[in-house]
């Protein structure tokens, strides 16, 4: 993962921001693919962020697990989950290996804006691989990523060929893909991929965004 984005998650007042982002809901394909995972599932949550999809997976009744990059994203999150009553597990990580043992997890996810911000086809393809090794045997691999088409139909001063700039001078920028690039992503890696497609948030405004469900 680049300095980029390791400085941007790094600063407080960007985390400070990251509270108003939560609407303390998944969203409306979050829920849709959560129907598929099993009972009590083992979840590991990878750039886990504030907590919004890891508070609402554990009222589900989902055992969670949050990790991130960002040391002050961890300490604010754990923060939210003490005052909350969570007992959700939140730690840092470094980015590229997942420290936990082979068979570690039932299902993870990589949601958000977290897959785009893998920078390089080398980088996304290894740590798939790491998301493999910790999975169990028919483990689940849920991750997500912005629309190039939907972000170049509306939002093309922000995008430089597949680069969308979501912040004003900032270098920090997400990587925008097509839906077969999800699935060539997951097959490579050598998963199953059950379900893939555009998927809503929360009303027609707030747009779509990618996503791939896969089994190992």
């Amino acid at each position: 993962m680049k300095d980029i984005v390791y400085e941007w998650y790094g600063d407080r007042k960007n985390v400070d921001e990251m509270v108003h982002w939560s609407k303390g809901k998944l969203k409306k394909w979050e829920q849709a693919v959560a129907e598929f995972f099993p009972p009590k599932a083992k979840i590991l949550d990878v750039g886990c962020g504030m907590g919004r999809e890891a508070f609402a997976l554990s009222d589900m009744g989902f055992s969670i697990m949050g990790i991130d990059i960002s040391e002050e994203v961890i300490k604010q999150v754990m923060q939210l989950s003490l005052q909350n009553c969570y007992d959700i597990p939140f730690s840092i990580y470094d980015g590229h290996t997942l420290p936990f043992d082979d068979a570690s997890f039932d299902v993870i996810i990589i949601w958000a804006q977290t897959f785009g911000i893998m920078y390089g086809d080398t980088y996304k393809s290894d740590f798939l691989n790491e998301c493999k090794r910790v999975l169990k045997k028919d483990g689940l691999l849920s991750f997500s990523g912005h629309d190039y088409r939907y972000a170049l139909e509306h939002y093309k001063h922000y995008t430089n060929g597949r680069r969308f700039y979501p912040y004003a001078n900032a270098e920090i920028y997400w990587e925008t893909f097509l839906p077969e690039e999800l699935t060539s992503y997951a097959e490579n890696a050598g998963f199953s991929v059950m379900l893939y497609g555009q998927g809503e948030i929360y009303k027609p405004e707030d747009g779509i965004v990618l996503h791939c469900l896969c089994r190992k």
